[in-house]
């Protein structure tokens, strides 16, 4: 934010930019909401040292531009006025990053068909799953005048403020916006996400079913879904009477997609009693221990069966192929702009919290081929 100092030390017509650009500021970041009142130029005088004449003279640039309006009597409100083609377009704000791009790209592929045979146009933005830059994405989206936001939440430490943040700070600018792959904690806000506990549960057990009993779970940040399959594990286990050792359920060390696992993997091997089935978080996490298992000399499935979550392409072509759970991203992705225009369309939509059904997609891995030879 520009002190009032630095503004006391510009020429009068940087003053009056630094002064706009202020404002702007605060209203793109939602620090005051479409709709809300704006404060008195009296006010904005004091607080920049700054003349009448030039926040004056800000606010009215800011009226021009469609930010602000005055009505006689009332005061200045924000008011982010959007154009035809505004209204028309929308933002899949997604965290791709390393190689979890096939996830990232069948709900974009969703969402791209269904918005286009809508008539909307939709842009695509990555927060490089990093709070700093969703933010600064955020600026830019509400400069832009977007009309509704996909929002992928990033995992960051405390994921669920930084979700909540940024949901605010896009509805705060009269944005619609839809969650996607989490279910939604707020009931002003539409959430869509796959059925992870069920479908973690009917993993898990079709691991118990082939007979194995000692296994773990190789788990990542602590977000809704996470959070989830966690108890779809749990709940499978304790089902069957089978206990889950502390050391058992370890949350991978590195945050990085490409290495995710392999530590996990000399971890479980040094154990005294390694367990016989590892179910991961996801693919990537997966796959990264088949891997490293084949460099430690273990083998998948005969000495270890290992699982993961999410059906990515690759993991058909692993060796072994992947046991995992395919989920139904492009219809996530579509359903998410549908839900979105059903809201920017009616006023009166419902909110809706959606939970899409998965299929448990059995492959090698999982040591399956090895239960029916025996």
């Amino acid at each position: 934010m520009v002190s009032a100092r630095t503004l006391q030390n510009c020429d009068d017509s940087t003053r009056y930019q630094a002064a706009k650009t202020l404002l702007r500021k605060r209203i793109l970041s939602g620090e005051i909401a479409h709709g809300e009142q704006f404060q008195p130029e009296v006010d904005i005088c004091r607080e920049t040292r700054l003349s009448r004449t030039t926040v004056r003279k800000a606010i009215a640039d800011l009226v021009e531009e469609g930010l602000l309006v005055r009505y006689r009597g009332r005061g200045t409100f924000v008011t982010i006025q959007r154009s035809a083609m505004q209204k028309k377009l929308l933002v899949f704000f997604g965290c791709r990053h390393g190689n979890i791009r096939g996830a990232y790209e069948e709900m974009i592929r969703g969402a791209e068909s269904t918005a286009t045979s809508s008539g909307y146009q939709i842009m695509l933005v990555n927060s490089r799953n990093d709070v700093a830059t969703s933010f600064e994405q955020v600026m830019r989206l509400n400069e832009q005048r977007v009309a509704g936001t996909i929002l992928v939440p990033i995992q960051s430490d405390q994921p669920q403020q930084a979700t909540a943040d940024l949901v605010a700070a896009l509805g705060r600018s009269g944005q619609k916006v839809v969650l996607l792959d989490e279910y939604s904690a707020d009931e002003k806000i539409s959430s869509i996400c796959s059925q992870n506990r069920e479908a973690t549960h009917a993993l898990t057990s079709h691991l118990i079913r082939l007979g194995h009993r000692r296994i773990a779970f190789a788990s990542c940040l602590r977000t809704e879904p996470v959070a989830e399959r966690e108890e779809g594990f749990r709940a499978a286990m304790e089902e069957h009477g089978l206990e889950i050792p502390p050391e058992y359920f370890l949350e991978v060390a590195s945050r990085d997609p490409a290495r995710q696992g392999r530590q996990e993997v000399d971890v479980f091997m040094a154990m005294r009693q390694p367990p016989e089935a590892i179910v991961a978080l996801h693919d990537l996490i997966a796959m990264n221990m088949i891997q490293r298992a084949s460099e430690r000399g273990w083998k998948v499935p005969q000495d270890v069966a290992i699982v993961g979550f999410d059906d990515l392409p690759q993991a058909a072509y692993s060796h072994p192929p992947l046991t995992t759970v395919h989920q139904p991203f492009h219809e996530m992705g579509a359903l998410a702009v549908r839900r979105l225009i059903e809201q920017l369309e009616n006023e009166k939509a419902p909110v809706r919290h959606e939970r899409l059904a998965c299929n448990l997609v059995i492959r090698n891995s999982c040591g399956s081929l090895l239960s029916k030879a025996a």
